[in-house]
């Protein structure tokens, strides 16, 4: 009615709101083309919804099993350097190696304490993401696959990660998480 330019998803006129001229529908039907009357949208509201699909269920199997399992095994690697590093045995053992490597007696205190938070670090960092990785993959958190996409890099390092690292970052996996 304004002459405004309507697109071809708008109902209504976007500048005065008054319905859009259409025909009538055919004899007999008692209705006009358009079925259901709308109130006519506020100013700047898109022509039509945009709806996000739902996440497609995928299943890992026993792929978030194993990061516990690698949780677990970490964990128990930390008690084991702990309780070497704590043992009077252990400790000098321990020294006795550092010494062979040429250190003198008064670096060998310090070299033993910076390979036991080395060592002791790198396990327990290992623990906390396989474990957040299991968590995270059982409950379709992007959190959890991002953990287990980590970890599997390290192991393809090793050559046993890769089909794992394959696997999460196959398109369906990628879907299920949100990640795309």
């Amino acid at each position: 009615m304004c002459g405004a330019r309507l697109e071809s998803g708008h109902r209504f006129c976007w500048s005065c709101g008054a319905p859009r001229w259409a025909p009538d529908a055919p004899e007999g039907t008692g209705r006009p083309a358009t079925a259901e009357q709308r109130p006519p949208p506020i100013p700047g509201t898109p022509p039509m919804k945009t709806i996000t699909p739902p996440r497609q269920p995928v299943s890992l199997g026993l792929l978030p099993w194993f990061y516990a399992a690698g949780a677990v095994f970490f964990l128990v690697w930390a008690t084991q350097a702990l309780a070497y590093f704590l043992s009077p045995t252990g400790r000098a053992q321990l020294m006795s190696d550092i010494a062979k490597q040429g250190y003198t007696t008064a670096q060998q205190p310090w070299v033993l304490v910076a390979q036991g938070f080395f060592v002791l670090g790198v396990a327990v960092i290992a623990a906390g993401l396989h474990a957040v990785a299991f968590e995270g993959l059982r409950r379709l958190r992007r959190w959890g696959w991002l953990a287990a996409v980590i970890i599997a890099a390290f192991w393809s390092l090793l050559v046993v990660g890769i089909p794992v690292l394959r696997r999460l970052l196959s398109s369906p996996v990628r879907h299920a998480y949100g990640v795309d």
